[in-house]
């Protein structure tokens, strides 16, 4: 009886499957969750000194009128739902990352260094550790676009840093050619470039 032997690469993904990913250290939480700690102590304490150097009356005035002057304002109320909504695909690619089992063998996901709005789109900027490649997450961006309730995530790797990859996760419907569809192995490149 002849035994079937299996390749290293399934090992792998099996023993990747079964790891435990790793919760962030206290320093790494506070970093994750950096805008909404600086929304709750900044925009009390911002009110608080709004009041006692205006008022309450002009202080009242004051907020009335920077709200609309935002929600009126076209530009500024898209930047405001772009900055909102990268917060939002951090936090979710980050849950979509441990669900997807994009991980090293030791737990670690990828670190995500920036992410910005552009042109409806959010721009994320991943650094992968040693054992994490663009294969990895090129093959699970359906997972990804799910966690993140977008439509497509777009996959991209640095022309010359293999552990530096970008994602465009776009939450409108992608614009495709006539008669020219993506194959499943096929590398799809960014839609908006950085």
């Amino acid at each position: 009886m002849t035994r079937r032997r299996t390749p290293d690469h399934q090992i792998t993904e099996l023993a990747r499957q079964l790891t435990h990913v790793k919760r962030p250290n206290p320093v790494l939480w506070l970093y994750h969750w950096r805008y909404e700690i600086l929304a709750a102590t900044l925009l009390p304490y911002a009110l608080v000194n709004l009041v006692l150097w205006l008022g309450p009356i002009w202080s009242v005035v004051a907020f009335i009128s920077a709200f609309n002057w935002v929600f009126y304002w076209r530009a500024a109320r898209r930047h405001v739902r772009g900055r909102l909504r990268a917060i939002v695909v951090q936090h979710r690619l980050r849950t979509g990352f441990a669900g997807a089992r994009i991980c090293t063998m030791d737990g670690r996901r990828p670190a995500i260094l920036w992410t910005r709005p552009v042109d409806g789109d959010i721009v994320v900027s991943l650094f992968c550790p040693a054992g994490i490649g663009f294969e990895q997450i090129h093959a699970r961006r359906d997972l990804l676009a799910a966690a993140c309730f977008a439509t497509e995530v777009y996959a991209d790797r640095h022309p010359k840093y293999a552990s530096f990859v970008t994602l465009t996760v776009c939450t409108t419907p992608a614009r495709h050619e006539p008669g020219r569809a993506a194959s499943p192995g096929e590398v799809v490149p960014l839609r908006a470039h950085s």
